[in-house]
């Protein structure tokens, strides 16, 4: 590695600096960015990033040139870290990826079977190849998937005598998101269990919907609106009640309530180990764009990898 180049930890004056990494590392690989400021402050207010706690840099002259996110989750009967880093074109092939991964590897250094995991695009040769070389193992896939004409399923008993809303203060429901989520989501890669607090600390930056019967929540989507465009951050039901049509009127009644179209589509990713969800979102006019793969390894397998890069 460069002898200029020095890791630290993450500060809160490193915001601006942040961005601008992004926007010279999107110029080469775009799936990377860009990002902006009110989008990087509101991903270190995540529950799981604790403000950027656990995120490292590298710095060369006095500016940033590299950059880990990393953040420890719980998933319920175990953890796993989540990793990602983002390197300048300029400083590539120094080993500064290597050297945050490193420092990043040596936060847990009293687990060797925690799981380390980290998102790669499949068109991003770069990435796979610094998978690949470590041992990393694909354990699933995101789908990016697009809506820009929803179609309108067919309407259920139970999904007609429910009520769908959308919330005026999210932060008052956050206990029956919290326990919703935490029961669809549970088998999934990449879970990460919520208390009622740090859901409704995640819900205080999301649009809220809620499906309710009886007097009870039994699903929801969170949404985040932009000015061309939405996402659907994660969509939901919960388990003794899937299987009757409520979550595709969910968000359909999401979709038509923004006017997705052409114009203004809607984005989300679903899991490739979901193959419900793959087709619920079919029938409501979602088509797949792009594959992100999921990678897994346990920090005692990348440090025996590490060892053969020294």
């Amino acid at each position: 590695m460069d002898e200029g180049i020095t890791i630290r930890t993450l500060r809160e004056t490193d915001a601006e600096a942040v961005i601008a990494l992004y926007a010279r590392a999107a110029a080469a690989e775009p799936r990377l960015g860009p990002v902006t400021l009110p989008q990087w402050e509101q991903f270190l207010k995540l529950p799981q990033n604790r403000g950027g706690r656990d995120f490292r840099v590298a710095e060369r002259g006095g500016r940033l040139v590299g950059l880990a996110e990393s953040s420890l989750r719980d998933q319920g009967p175990h953890h796993a870290r989540f990793l990602k880093i983002v390197v300048t074109p300029e400083t590539r092939r120094r080993r500064v990826g290597l050297a945050l991964f490193d420092d990043v590897l040596a936060i847990d250094a009293a687990d060797d079977d925690l799981a380390v995991q980290t998102l790669v695009s499949r068109d991003w040769p770069a990435g796979m190849a610094f998978v690949a070389a470590f041992g990393f193992v694909h354990i699933e896939s995101e789908i990016g998937m697009k809506c820009v004409e929803p179609l309108q399923p067919a309407r259920t008993l139970a999904a007609a005598r429910a009520t769908i809303e959308r919330v005026s203060d999210p932060t008052a429901c956050a206990a029956e998101v919290a326990r919703i989520h935490n029961a669809a989501y549970a088998s999934d890669a990449a879970f990460r269990r919520y208390s009622p607090e740090e859901m409704a600390q995640l819900l205080s930056e999301s649009e809220v919907w809620l499906a309710s019967e009886d007097g009870q929540a039994s699903g929801f989507c969170l949404t985040e609106p932009e000015q061309n465009s939405m996402w659907i951050e994660s969509a939901a039901v919960d388990p003794a009640r899937q299987g009757r049509g409520l979550g595709q009127v969910l968000v359909y009644h999401v979709l038509t309530s923004h006017d997705v179209s052409v114009e203004h589509p809607c984005w989300l990713n679903v899991s490739s180990h979901n193959p419900a969800a793959l087709k619920i979102y079919r029938r409501l006019g979602f088509r797949p764009q792009h594959e992100t793969c999921r990678f897994s390894a346990t920090r005692r397998q990348l440090i025996a990898a590490r060892q053969r890069f020294r």
